[in-house]
């Protein structure tokens, strides 16, 4: 399986689990650290296969890595997900009060 079919799946899955009302925030942000992190290494390889031309605006490899930047880093970073998903296993928090 690839690892854009494993990403895929995977939304997919928390799609479905979202919709029936069964699950919980350490799913979604599990799945969301790692959707955006391997998308990241997608783009990455992507824009290595296009040599210099992976750089250029007009193909668009260079505008889907920078754009997969903003998706790491927006709406709870990938280190926040993964403490999320840590709390969630281990039940110990990595934030005081």
């Amino acid at each position: 399986m690839s690892t854009t079919q494993a990403i895929l799946l995977l939304c997919w899955r928390i799609g479905s689990l979202y919709d029936s009302g069964n699950v919980d925030m350490a799913q979604i942000a599990m799945a969301k650290a790692w959707i955006s992190d391997r998308a990241r290494d997608v783009a990455r390889w992507g824009r290595e296969v296009c040599g210099g031309n992976g750089l250029l605006h007009e193909n668009y490899v260079m505008r889907a890595l920078t754009d997969l930047e903003g998706v790491y880093t927006y709406e709870g970073t990938y280190d926040v997900n993964t403490l999320v998903t840590g709390r969630h296993l281990t039940g110990l928090s990595a934030f005081t009060r």
